[in-house]
């Protein structure tokens, strides 16, 4: 068990790292190149920072959840055996599409993301980790491992589908599509929120549409997206922070004095 444990905590190390220098080398050159500049292009400077946040809390968790000795080794087993496939995997498929798509390969890029998304679907609904009770553990687990990464591969899923079809062609039709489809950043984590009462998604789209909305801002003034950008991430963030509040309330009307959080399981 010793050795499956630590062979588990190495391959999620090593493709944690993996991830980080892909994100770096691949991702952050290509933001202002010509063949990326779609109706979904984001900012950046967001981009930028949703990333360092998004490797940070992954850090965080590798650190506190499984290289933390006031962790019993029941618990980090629970937790890799349950999510540590689906980081692994999910770590895997982000650097792979990092590659294909700094280097035009979209169609190849757009199949791993859609590999990844459902990947990261089915550790939403399978395992259910946006239902952890504890917050400093959801904040731990679920948010970095689930959540952030999640609103990244919807985004991702448009905006390499935008230059898989040309769409940074200033035409008529791809910018009437990408003013549909953007809603979709509304529509799905508006319905995380509401039937799971999972903020994360919801709070990280919005941030993602804020930096939408200033790049096509600065891209075609007279235009819907940037409008629209604007308005989907007021909206995501104020349901985000209302939920916040009274999932927050909830948390401490119910507190009763249990075991200590680090050898309670974190995962069901």
């Amino acid at each position: 068990m010793s050795q499956g444990l630590t062979a588990s905590k190495a391959s999620i190390s090593i493709t944690f790292l993996l991830s980080v220098i892909a994100t770096f080398y691949y991702l952050f050159p290509v933001q202002n190149q010509p063949h990326y500049a779609t109706p979904f292009s984001c900012s950046i400077i967001v981009t930028i920072m949703y990333w360092i946040i998004t490797l940070l809390v992954q850090f965080l968790f590798i650190s506190k959840s499984l290289f933390n000795t006031n962790v019993s080794l029941e618990n980090q087993s629970n937790i890799i055996a349950i999510v540590g496939p689906h980081f692994i995997f999910s770590n895997i498929l982000h650097s792979v599409w990092c590659f294909f798509f700094s280097n035009e390969r979209f169609v190849i890029s757009e199949i791993l993301i859609l590999l990844n998304l459902l990947n990261l679907l089915t550790l939403y609904f399978s395992h259910k980790t946006m239902s952890i009770k504890s917050l400093s553990d959801w904040l731990t687990v679920h948010l970095p491992v689930t959540g952030l990464p999640l609103s990244w591969t919807l985004y991702a899923v448009f905006w390499n589908g935008a230059c898989l079809f040309y769409s940074h062609n200033k035409s008529l039709l791809p910018r009437l599509l990408g003013n549909i489809f953007i809603w979709e950043f509304m529509l799905v984590p508006l319905s995380l929120l509401l039937l799971y009462s999972d903020w994360s998604v919801s709070l990280s789209s919005s941030f993602l549409m804020l930096g939408v909305g200033f790049y096509q801002m600065f891209t075609k003034l007279f235009a819907l997206q940037w409008i629209f950008a604007f308005s989907i991430s007021a909206i995501d963030f104020a349901f985000s922070i209302l939920f916040m509040f009274n999932n927050a309330l909830g948390q401490v009307e119910n507190h009763t004095p249990s075991t200590s959080s680090d050898q309670a399981p974190l995962l069901a």
